[in-house]
């Protein structure tokens, strides 16, 4: 995705012209639900940004009006969120794909040029997590319903990574046909525990297989 958001520098993005917080995403682009599959030796992580961390300028009534978990946070005093010395306020956080926080805090910030018609299943899989995370369904989930019927097509008949990823993603969404397809594909493929990879997957799902 190449972003139109104003930015400074690569690592800097300005999703609001009223931007009064700073959320600095430290060790970005950690490569997320690992498969390893039994006596190969495991393949490189894809390769990572450069970049320690990245920062995004936003608009801290926009975070609140889309999340309770952003509104705890610059409200309730957590250890997370600070104000700075120019009196913005300053949240921190760890670990998530760049591009991925980009595309959710674009769409909280109604940012519609620089959301992407079509993702792949991968980033689409990192969105839900941040989704998820961040209590967002509600902000989120017209964007997700778009992404998900572009990628439904390509759902796979066998279980593996794929499966899971779209499990997590069908369930984060609440799409219950996509959801439905992958579970089936798990309960009838799978040749072990589905597993989940590190993935916001309720136990109450994976306790059906």
């Amino acid at each position: 995705m190449t972003s139109t958001s104003e930015s400074s520098n690569n690592s800097d993005y300005v999703l609001s012209y009223f931007s009064d917080t700073i959320l600095t995403l430290k060790n970005p682009n950690v490569a997320p639900a690992v498969w390893d599959e039994p006596d190969k030796e495991r393949e490189p992580d894809s390769v990572r940004s450069s970049q320690s961390e990245v920062t995004f300028r936003v608009c801290s009534k926009s975070l609140m009006q889309a999340s309770t978990v952003f509104a705890a946070a610059l409200l309730g005093g957590w250890k997370e969120a600070s104000t700075a010395e120019d009196g913005c306020f300053a949240i921190s956080t760890e670990n998530w794909d760049s591009e991925a926080m980009l595309i959710v805090l674009s769409a909280i910030h109604s940012r519609t040029k620089d959301i992407p018609r079509k993702v792949t299943l991968e980033m689409l899989c990192k969105i839900a997590v941040l989704v998820d995370y961040y209590e967002l369904q509600d902000a989120l989930q017209f964007y997700g319903s778009l992404w998900i019927d572009y990628l439904r097509s390509s759902l796979p008949a066998t279980y593996g990574r794929d499966i899971v990823l779209w499990i997590c993603v069908s369930s984060i969404f609440r799409n219950a046909t996509s959801f439905c397809a992958a579970t089936k594909v798990a309960i009838e493929s799978s040749p072990e525990d589905v597993r989940t990879l590190d993935l916001p997957i309720s136990a109450s799902i994976i306790c059906k297989f």
